[in-house]
């Protein structure tokens, strides 16, 4: 498979893909271009050209599933015929790059593989794996299985993660070579009070823990209080970068915490936010929200680049309500929606260090979209949209 960069910057559209079912999907970064996760399985396509390089469907039924922190692998939750006894839910694990099935095992018995993320099909527990090890929190343990036999290569109670005499939780965890990052809460529950979860003011521990991935080992450990009150630590999620590095995001406060899973390094950024970063980890794009400047720092913080200085103001773009991506060279604003038969369908806006530039999508159709996320992936990037007519799809932007 030939290795593609990541775009710097864009521009204009390069390519479209539509879905045959019309679901809403789901697009993750894979060797070679973007998976598009669908009510019906799984379609991975070139970053470069938007052409089709694999797919793996389910005969019956719907999937839910992820891509592995790493980007290695698919999995993909389905119902099957594995046996009456269990009810026949399967996990079917496959290259990201070549679509071949590295294992399939029943996973009925495994409680964790339920739960599921801010899209019906996307599984949040299904993204820990790496190499032939699948990472889950069950109810008292985080478990390492064996992917094939379903055998425990090893397992640690969330008590010693969170090193909790009170209520401890295990809030996320995400691996990469160098280490699995759980996320661990640890506040006091009195006897004679109602939940004191959400109550501000109250003390608690909010913690970051590097295992290896192989042994369960710790390897460093990062405590401070950080957010409202404990179902703030709790509701946090941990978003790997391109590089391999963390953003840790607290949802009540949108607090960020910036993490080296290799070194233990944890940084705090207020509610600022990460929003690229170089291969290497050393240059980080950072959004800053109070100014809404976009700057390249180092890891230290300081100023390499910023939108303000470059432009003399910030980013004034002509697109809203759809959130924003980090590339090397600025940042791209994407709409929430273009209208039926706009005259001007704009998706999106790039501010860039060296100039701006509007992306239209003028052969849309005149239907209106509802555009739902912009994902950076190697050779583009990717717009997912559904229309009102039922329809959906995915453009490349280059």
């Amino acid at each position: 498979m030939v290795e593609l960069e990541h775009r710097s910057a864009v521009s204009e559209v390069a390519w479209d893909w539509s879905a045959s079912d019309g679901s809403r999907l789901a697009v993750f970064p894979v060797p070679g271009g973007v998976a598009v996760l669908q009510a019906a399985g799984i379609v991975v396509l070139s970053g470069e050209t938007g052409e089709e390089l694999w797919r793996y469907r389910v005969s019956e039924g719907e999937v839910s599933g992820n891509v592995s922190d790493d980007g290695r692998h698919v999995v993909l939750r389905s119902e099957g015929d594995a046996g009456a006894d269990t009810g026949g839910t399967e996990l079917t694990v496959l290259d990201s790059g070549t679509g071949e099935i590295v294992h399939e095992f029943d996973s009925s018995g495994v409680e964790a593989v339920e739960r599921v993320g801010w899209m019906p099909q996307i599984a949040e527990s299904l993204s820990a794996v790496m190499g032939d090890i699948w990472f889950v929190h069950e109810e008292e343990n985080v478990v390492a299985y064996h992917l094939g036999d379903d055998r425990d290569v090893w397992s640690t109670p969330t008590s010693d993660l969170s090193q909790c005499a009170g209520v401890g939780s295990v809030d996320d965890l995400a691996v990469l070579n160098e280490a699995l990052v759980v996320a661990v809460t640890c506040y006091e529950q009195p006897e004679d009070r109602e939940p004191v979860d959400m109550v501000e003011g109250r003390e608690f521990v909010s913690g970051l823990v590097g295992l290896d991935p192989a042994s369960g080992e710790e390897l460093w450990r990062h405590e401070e209080q950080l957010g409202l009150f404990p179902a703030d630590s709790q509701g946090r999620t941990l978003a790997v970068q391109e590089s391999g590095l963390l953003v840790a995001e607290y949802p009540y406060t949108e607090l960020r915490q910036f993490v080296d899973p290799a070194e233990g390094e944890v940084r705090g950024l207020g509610r600022n936010n990460v929003l690229w970063s170089s291969g290497d980890g050393s240059r980080l794009g950072v959004w800053h929200a109070e100014s809404r400047d976009y700057r390249i720092e180092d890891r230290s913080g300081g100023v390499l680049a910023s939108l303000e200085e470059e432009t003399g103001a910030s980013p004034d773009p002509t697109v809203d309500g759809g959130g924003f991506l980090g590339l090397e060279e600025g940042v791209l604003h994407i709409t929430e929606e273009i209208l039926a038969d706009a005259e001007e369908p704009v998706i999106g806006y790039f501010s860039g260090f060296e100039g701006n530039s509007e992306i239209d999508v003028s052969g849309h159709g005149g239907a209106r979209w509802e555009v739902h996320a912009a994902v950076s992936v190697p050779g583009a990037v990717v717009v997912s949209h559904t229309e009102t007519e039922g329809r959906s799809g995915v453009i490349g932007l280059r």
